[in-house]
């Protein structure tokens, strides 16, 4: 009884507790709310995710005490290991689905002064709603961190109408929902969505409501949404060896069968605990 009422303690403590970091994903930090893997903010762990992560490992594939999780949700959730970077969904004391991740690699990047710490948040979060074949919209974080990769001299953010006047007398122009390049005869060609915009030095990033913002396949065949642009989603080709390392930028990214597996299980409301 003084262990539970302990735990109860610490659970209502913990929700009291206001989240470190006073901007979320779509905040002043500036990532993109409705990217796949956006830049994550770290939170404070409840009681429950907490007693999860201090508990005594089992062997790979059995799922942490189920007991010490939350008592309201005690019914069919998902539960994900950072450390052991594996998801399991269970039901009550049944183990349904266990599964190798990819999970957040925890490390910070700056660009031009501003700050991202990629992580996969601890806590517990909910899917709120779910999509077969997602289209991966992509991060402004994505551009800073490829240009800083690249050794690029600039950044730019094209605005809608845009036309710039490029080094070889071309014109690099935004026409409604996509962006092309304009050749010297006048003939416009919009860019393949996925690949980069580079000219001169510079780095272009397109309006969010160009196709060429919008990457098909990225996230695999289906993605659970547990909003503020954390996801569960699957896997493309290039990326396929991921599963099981800290490598992505805070989502939990599964192999594909697994997810496929994995998402006609879940219904909407699921309970998500990451610890």
């Amino acid at each position: 009884m003084r262990g539970l009422l302990a735990l109860a303690l610490a659970v209502a403590a913990g929700l009291m507790v206001a989240r470190r970091g006073s901007t979320g994903p779509g905040g002043a930090e500036g990532a993109d709310p409705l990217a796949a893997e956006t830049v994550a903010v770290q939170w404070v762990d409840d009681a429950a995710t907490q007693a999860l992560a201090d508990a005594p490992q089992p062997e790979p594939d059995a799922p942490p005490d189920v007991s010490m999780t939350a008592p309201q949700d005690s019914g069919r959730r998902i539960l994900v290991s950072i450390d052991r970077r594996r998801l399991w969904l269970v039901d009550g004391p049944d183990t349904l689905l266990t599964a190798p991740v990819a999970v957040g690699m925890g490390q910070d990047f700056t660009y031009n002064g501003r700050r991202y710490h990629f992580a996969t948040p601890r806590g517990t979060r909910r899917v709120l709603a779910k999509a077969k074949d997602p289209i991966w919209i992509v991060p402004e974080w994505h551009y800073y961190e490829k240009a800083a990769r690249m050794g690029l001299s600039e950044v730019v953010r094209l605005a809608p109408k845009a036309g710039i006047l490029l080094s070889d007398s071309t014109l690099l122009e935004v026409r409604g929902d996509q962006v092309g390049r304009v050749n010297h005869f006048g003939n416009f060609a919009a860019f393949t969505p996925g690949t980069e915009i580079i000219f001169d030095g510079r780095l272009y990033i397109p309006p969010r409501n160009t196709e060429q913002r919008k990457v098909p396949d990225a996230l695999g065949p289906y993605k659970l949404d547990t909003g503020e642009g954390y996801l569960i989603h699957g896997t493309h080709p290039y990326n396929a060896a991921s599963v099981g390392e800290a490598v992505s930028h805070g989502c939990v990214r599964m192999d594909n069968e697994d997810l496929a597996r994995l998402y006609p299980m879940v219904p909407r409301g699921t309970p998500v605990i990451i610890f």
